[in-house]
This record gives structure tokens, sequence and C-alpha cells, in this order.
């Protein structure tokens, strides 16, 4: 249901990642993000105003906010993150339908995907949200995991597309 803007969603999170190691800039990143954040928000709307599917919708716009957030509080030098970090436990907790409606459906890696996402959006809410940053190594570690299945998930959803 994420389509094409997962291909992208998976190239931010590589620059996000790189940024929270400190090998790229926050302001830089930042115009990255808010590129991305925009096409999930386009793909959004277009999956509920054309495809008639606002579930589809809700699960784009779920990236398309955290971007949206992030982006602006990088591009603006933003030091306290706790907004976003408490955005990211309302997203953590909606991703818990989202990955069981998908996993009965049949759609295994894609219900996977989501559980990694839940996590990886839980533990920025417990890196930033409650500001607990002994876990930022795990943090990483979670959303690196989530950014190469992402990637690989929508590169794979190209190939097939395309039929390369």
């Amino acid at each position: 249901m994420l389509g094409l803007p997962a291909l992208y969603i998976g190239g931010v999170l590589v620059v996000a990642l790189l940024v929270l190691m400190g090998y790229a800039d926050q302001k830089g990143a930042s115009i990255f993000i808010f590129l991305v954040a925009f096409l999930a928000t386009a793909v959004g709307f277009y999956n509920w105003l054309v495809l008639n599917s606002p579930l589809a919708m809700a699960q784009v716009l779920l990236f398309a906010f955290t971007y949206w957030i992030l982006g602006y509080s990088w591009y603006t030098g933003a030091k306290d993150n706790r907004t976003l970090g408490w955005y990211c436990l309302f997203v953590a907790i909606n991703v818990i339908p989202f990955a069981y409606y998908v996993w009965d459906a049949g759609m295994y890696i894609l219900g996977v995907n989501w559980v990694l996402w839940g996590l990886a959006w839980f533990m920025f809410w417990v890196v930033m949200g409650i500001q607990k940053t002994q876990f930022m190594k795990l943090t990483l570690i979670i959303t690196w995991i989530a950014a190469i299945v992402v990637w690989f998930c929508a590169l794979g959803w190209l190939l097939g597309w395309f039929g390369f």
C-alpha cells in the first residue's frame, strides 16, 4: 500500500540514520525529507480520493507526517524533539492493527515490515519522547533493519511493476 513512496522512505531513513550517526548534516537532509514527505502525502491523498482507500491513505500518512515533523525540526535546528517522539508513540500504537490486517490478509512480509516499523517508531518515542538516550544504539539497529527491509520490498515492487 505504500508503493512508490516506500523506495524513497527507505532512502530517507538511510539519510536520517546517517545524520543521527554524525555522518550527514541535519539541514541538508531536511530538504530530502521534505521531498519524501510531499511525495508520501500526495500518494496518501491519491489512495483516498482516486483509489477510495482511506486505510491506505492512513498508512502512508503515518510516514508523511513523521517526515514533515522531522524535516521541520532539522531545518529549523530544533534541539527538543519530544513532540516528534510522542507522535512516534502514536504511530507505533497504530501500526499494531495495520500489521495484524496485512498479516491476516496473507501478506506476511508486509506484516513483518509493519512490526519492524512499529518497533522503530516505538524506540524513537523512547529516545525522543521520554528521552532515554541510552537506547539510541538499539534504536539505530532496529531502524537500519526496517530501512533495509522497506527498501528491498520497494525495489522488488518496482522491478515487478516495470518488468525488469
